[in-house]
């Protein structure tokens, strides 16, 4: 006789893998090439509609405007809008100014486009942000139009339509501040420190040197990525409920920098008897480090303050103290001089990363204390 069929497996089945989908397609809408795209075609949508709605002579300016204002938050994307806006007013003026003074035609045209593009570099190279003032002023010399102001103009307002459509669209669909963005990234960075740490560490007591590239180019990546953020950041009120995030971007690079030393150390497995001495403080040290930078990193990502403890002195000194206990036993009498060498610069290297971890809590502290005082 043939046992019954359990009722619900498939369908159980297929919710699980519909769940599955849905988190897939969640974790897709929040990575950066999806919402560049989306925010894109959405700004290109609004900007090219509204060209036509005002009947714009040129409505491929407000587009082009449009394609090349995104960024990588909505601080940042509102910022280049203002600055493309602020740069074509500039360059029509400087153009309007060259063209009124030196004039157009034959000559005067190669003139006046060299004095507008020498005037418009020498800002830029002030003040980048205004680069796009030297497109108007090309096209107003190279292409003045039988209006010349009127066309002025219009460039102008149709470079303004664009990158407001462009501000619009990264606030409308899937935006991103860029503190929280900067926080995030750097919440991923001390993730990778602490990964790196424990393979270091590993390295420095098995037997096996372990390959670290892929952990040092995934931190570096992801405190390139913070530093952008930091910058597009338009957070300027009082932060009682953010930790500063350019005091804690450099605290995570020392902190990395650091780490430069441990990497060294690794490549070289201590002894057999050294390692009997050592294995358990520096396991100790490993684990309470890692566990340490993985609460930091999961407050940042949480967007709340990171609790103030007591630092990680306890463990860095436990490796301190037994290196301090073997030499005061003599054992370091028998050993290579590079044996003597490895072992005081894991102490060294304990110590500093102490520091560096006891910084990043003083850079938290120093947020809460604003809290507090306010």
């Amino acid at each position: 006789m043939t046992p019954p069929r359990a009722s619900g497996t498939r369908p159980h089945s297929r919710s699980s893998w519909f769940r599955s989908f849905c988190a897939f397609c969640l974790d897709v809408t929040r990575r950066d090439p999806f919402r560049s795209a989306a925010q894109t075609i959405l700004a290109v949508l609004i900007s090219y509609n509204a060209a036509q709605w005002l009947r714009l002579s040129e409505p491929s300016w407000a587009v082009f405007s449009a394609l090349y204002v995104i960024q990588g938050s909505v601080g940042g994307t509102l910022t280049a809008a203002r600055d493309r806006v602020l740069g074509a007013v500039l360059g029509s003026l400087v153009a309007l100014g060259c063209i009124h003074l030196i004039g157009l035609g034959g000559w005067r045209t190669i003139l006046c486009l060299l004095a507008g593009i020498g005037i418009m570099s020498l800002i830029t190279g002030v003040r980048p942000r205004y680069s796009y003032g030297l497109v108007p002023v090309a096209i107003l010399i190279i292409a003045p139009g039988v209006e010349l102001l009127e066309n002025a103009v219009h460039k102008i307002g149709a470079i303004a339509l664009g990158a407001t459509a462009g501000a619009a669209a990264s606030v409308l669909i899937l935006p991103r501040q860029a503190h929280r963005s900067a926080e995030q990234h750097l919440a991923k960075a001390l993730e990778g420190c602490g990964e790196l740490l424990s393979a270091c560490m590993a390295g420095v007591l098995a037997q096996d040197a372990p390959d670290l590239r892929t952990a040092h180019d995934r931190i570096a990546r992801e405190l390139a990525a913070a530093g952008t953020m930091i910058e597009q950041t338009r957070l300027r009120r009082k932060r009682r409920r953010h930790v500063p995030l350019t005091p804690l971007l450099k605290q995570i690079e020392r902190l990395w920098y650091s780490l430069a030393m441990a990497d060294r150390l690794s490549a070289r497995c201590l002894p057999e008897p050294l390692r009997d001495h050592l294995g358990e403080p520096v396991r100790n040290a490993t684990r309470d480090a890692e566990r340490f930078l993985g609460e930091i990193g999961q407050a940042l990502a949480d967007g709340t303050l990171p609790a103030r403890a007591g630092g990680i002195r306890s463990p860095a000194s436990g490796v301190a103290a037994a290196v301090e206990q073997m030499r005061s036993d003599g054992l370091f009498q028998p050993l290579p001089q590079e044996d003597i060498e490895q072992v005081f610069g894991l102490s060294l290297a304990w110590q500093q990363l102490s520091r560096n971890m006891n910084g990043l809590l003083e850079v938290a502290g120093d947020s809460q204390d604003g809290t507090a005082a306010a």
